[in-house]
Order: C-alpha cells, then structure tokens, then sequence
C-alpha cells in the first residue's frame, strides 16, 4: 500500500477484548469444572453498562458456551489457542507466526464462533465504533484516497461509510472479526472488485507471504524510469511499453500487488487510458507559461517543471502518477532519444496532432 493508517484509528479495542475476556473466562471455567458467570455478571465491570442490554450477543455467547461444554480438553484448547493467534495481526502479517482458519477446529464450534463474531460485527456500527474509526482515517489520510490503490476518493464521514474490509477475512478468522486492527477502510473497487474474501496470508499456490500492515507502514515511492517510449499499444497512439516499480521493493509489496493488481490496473487504467491527456495537460501548461523550446535542454527542462508541478499536488487527481510519466520522458529525453525528443517538441509548439 501507498501509505499507513495512523494507528489511533485501530486502538478503539474495548469490545473486542471484553468479547475476548468472556470467552477466556468461558474456557477458564468450563476447564475447571465451575459454571461460568451468569450474563450480565460475565461482562467486564467498566463496560458491563454498555452491553449488558445486548441480547443478542448474550444468546450467541451462551451457545458458544453450551458447544465448548462438548468439547474435549485438548478440542477447547485448541479453540481458546486459536482466538489467542488469529488476533496476533501484526505477526501473523509480517509472517512471524501462524495460526489455524476455522475449518480446521472441530466441525461443532464452527457456527457458535461464525455466529456469534457476525453478530459483534454488526454491533460496532450500532456502538458507533465503526463510525469513529472512520472518522479518524478520514481526518488522516492525505487528500482522502484509499492508501491501496491512491486513485479511489473517500466520502466524507457523513456520507454512507466506505466499505470496511476485513484485512484477514471473516470466513476463515472470525476471532478477528471485531478486531479494529484488523477492520480497514477501503476503496469500493479495491475491496469489491480485487480484495474479496482472499485470504492474503497465502498465494493462491499456497504458499505463505508477507503482508502490509496497514497500521504500521510507511510511505512508499512509485517509479516508472524503465518504461520504454513507443514501444506500448500502438492502436491509436504509439504509447510507452510502462514498467511500474515501486520502491523499496519487498515481499509486502509484491502481496499488495498480487491482491490488488496494482500495476495492471495502473498499466491499464490510468497509464494507457491517460497518457494523450496528460500529454495535451503539459501542452496547456507550456503555453500559459509561455515555455518556448530552442534545444533538447529546453524540452529536458520543461518536462522537469511540470513533473515537478504535479509532485507539489500529492496524491490529487492522480498527480503522483503524473509526476512518474514526466519524469520518465525527461529521462528519456536525457538519455537523447531524439525520437522523444521531436514528439515532445511537436507538442509544445503545437505542430503535431495529438490524435495521430
């Protein structure tokens, strides 16, 4: 991803760790041979007021509590062991751990769990969680783009909310599925059309893999340098051969890639669609600053500016991947590519038709 959530919008935990001390408290006494607490006594006391008059969740929490009961020793343990590793996000992000998915408990705790962490799940919105997680990434996040794409626009808070992803999917975590670290807002295209329910721990080969913590990340940086002019699709206009990198190059970056077909969707929707009207955006711009060209310098120059010139918008109206596309010209120009050269003339003194 392009940039990190601020991690204040992931600390608002106190549901997901009362949720999580009833059912340890659950296990604990089970395991002992004692009836555990009765609701709402099971609650913890400093937030007992808050969900005491939450039905719901007490029904799902005592049929979690009747199936443990049937379970064996070793059975409840694992369950218990697996709530515990399903929210250790941050190592099972940078892959330091493991921890095992739903369907490899015993069949019968299956439901109980599903049920009951959907149940929780709608809850956040109703104990207005949700809505102050959202806020705070909004507040956060440089000129209001989804951090997994940078081209996708946030709504404001008041309008109906983003979708909010389940970073390591429901279907196979539910321990997780309360967890605000694990709760990310996101993209309507990112998440209903790229991220779905995969389960980005694993490659679709099965193979293990690095992730992207989305609450402890840091910036990166996109280069589009060995993108090679005239060498792309050549149906309507001779376009660049585009080679996207980003940098530093990780094995984070290459899941983000692989879930969110970053690059293809860059290649394909922003580079190729884009690339004639960035050009006639740079022809604009040199005749309201009167830019004339004389020599190659002039053109290098030029191309410099106005990479430059979009570098200073951030991430507006995709100006990071413009700053990209007019430094790899002026690169190329660099380099002498006199065909280049000729083309980005023609462009400026207006003497050639952008629709050849």
């Amino acid at each position: 991803m392009l940039f990190g959530y601020p991690k204040e919008a992931a600390e608002e935990t106190w549901f997901h760790d009362c949720v999580v001390v009833i059912l340890q408290t659950i296990h604990e006494s089970i395991k002992n041979g004692q009836e555990p607490p009765a609701w709402p006594a099971i609650i913890p006391l400093e937030h007992r007021s808050d969900l005491r008059r939450k039905i719901g969740l007490r029904d799902r929490l005592k049929k979690y509590q009747d199936t443990i009961a049937q379970l064996t020793v070793d059975e409840a343990a694992m369950v218990l062991k697996t709530l515990v590793e399903q929210n250790d996000i941050e190592h099972l992000l940078s892959g330091e751990c493991e921890c095992n998915a739903i369907d490899e408990l015993p069949e019968i705790i299956c439901e109980p769990i599903q049920s009951l962490f959907e149940y929780g799940f709608n809850l956040l919105g109703a104990l207005g969680i949700r809505d102050r997680q959202y806020e705070i990434v909004f507040a956060a996040t440089p000129f209001h783009v989804c951090p997994f794409c940078g081209v996708e626009y946030f709504d404001d808070p008041a309008a109906p909310r983003e979708p909010l992803d389940h970073y390591l999917p429901r279907s196979r975590y539910p321990f997780a599925a309360i967890n605000p670290r694990n709760l990310i807002p996101m993209g309507g295209k990112c998440n209903s059309k790229y991220k779905l329910a995969k389960d980005i721990l694993f490659a679709d080969d099965g193979a293990r893999r690095k992730v992207a913590n989305p609450y402890n990340w840091k910036n990166i940086n996109l280069s589009l340098l060995d993108s090679v002019p005239f060498e792309g699709t050549r149906e309507i206009f001779p376009l660049p051969l585009w080679q996207v990198e980003f940098e530093p190059d990780t094995d984070e970056l290459l899941t983000w890639d692989s879930v969110f077909d970053i690059k293809l969707r860059y290649q394909r929707d922003v580079l190729d669609a884009d690339f004639m009207s960035m050009l006639r955006e740079f022809s604009i711009y040199c005749r309201d600053h009167k830019i004339k060209v004389k020599s190659s310098k002039d053109i290098i120059d030029a191309l410099e500016k106005f990479s430059d010139y979009w570098k200073e918008s951030g991430m507006k109206d995709k100006a990071f991947i413009k700053a990209e596309v007019f430094s790899m010209l002026s690169h190329h120009c660099r380099q002498g590519n006199d065909r280049l050269i000729e083309l980005i003339s023609g462009i400026v003194i207006g003497g050639m038709s952008l629709n050849a």
